[in-house]
């Protein structure tokens, strides 16, 4: 099970990490919006983990408990490791980080960490959310194999 998240979980943080240096690099990195995209990697990142899971485990499918955690797993890995990269990028960068003062209403309140932590809260609650939507998925889609004439 470990072995699953912490691969996934790494294919979230490059998949993250080359989004951000390549929208940053064509000077689209201030746009807000492209964050959207993030979504899609680690939502992928997510259901291929589970998929993995249970394609090792199908004795657990239906149990989506197990499920959620192991998308969890992945998440707290890609997520932390891409948290890490933004505090990082955003202490070493303080034209793009006065950038995001500027269209802010707690401008006074950011920082480098305060904004990583916003980040890594959002990415656990899309994680949260995904894995069990996504669990669910997988279930049905195994379910459906089982039953095909």
């Amino acid at each position: 099970m470990r072995n699953i998240s912490v691969k996934y979980g790494l294919l979230m943080s490059v998949g993250l990490i080359a989004f951000y240096l390549l929208m940053y690099v064509i000077g689209l990195g201030h746009r807000s919006e492209f964050r959207m995209f993030n979504g899609v990697i680690h939502l992928y990142c997510i259901y291929k983990a589970i998929q993995a899971y249970y394609n090792l485990h199908p004795e657990n499918i239906g149990n989506y408990m197990l499920g959620v955690t192991q998308g969890m797993g992945a998440s707290v890995i890609g997520v932390g490791a891409y948290t890490a990269f933004v505090t990082i990028f955003l202490a070493l960068d303080p034209t793009l980080m006065n950038l995001i003062r500027q269209n802010s209403n707690m401008a006074a309140y950011l920082n480098p960490y305060s904004v990583s932590l916003y980040i890594l809260v959002e990415g656990l609650v899309v994680s949260l959310i995904g894995a069990y939507i996504l669990t669910r998925v997988v279930d049905i889609q195994v379910k459906k194999e089982e039953f095909k004439p």
